[in-house]
């Protein structure tokens, strides 16, 4: 299970990073993917991190991921609130939905319109 459930504020134009912990999942150490999806109500998701496409990095810990997010993908995103998924997939298909619907907000750069 996740240490914490989180908000994502995700500041537009600027990196976001964040610590993404699992404890007590035993397997966790035969993870094939772990993603993040971010979406506004009613769209599709503007966002998918994962592991495959280097917007969630390893750390020294198999039950840890750095979720990072570069400017040039802050800055493309809609303004307002929104929700994420964080699940990670395993061997043979398996996924497993850790956090589902939790909050996110997209906030202006000062002079943002």
């Amino acid at each position: 299970m996740p240490t914490d459930r989180f908000s994502i504020i995700f500041a537009r134009g600027a990196t976001y990073e964040s610590t993404l912990t699992l404890e007590n999942v035993d397997d966790i150490a035969t993870a094939t993917l772990w993603r993040v999806r971010c979406a506004m109500p009613n769209a599709t998701p503007f966002l998918e991190a994962t592991t495959d496409n280097g917007l969630i990095v390893a750390t020294t810990s198999a039950n840890s991921k750095t979720l990072r997010v570069p400017p040039a993908t802050t800055a493309a995103m809609p303004l307002g609130n929104g929700r994420y998924d964080f699940e990670v997939e395993f061997p043979a298909g398996v996924v497993r939905r850790y956090l589902a619907n939790q909050p996110l907000q997209v906030i202006p750069e000062v002079g943002d319109v």
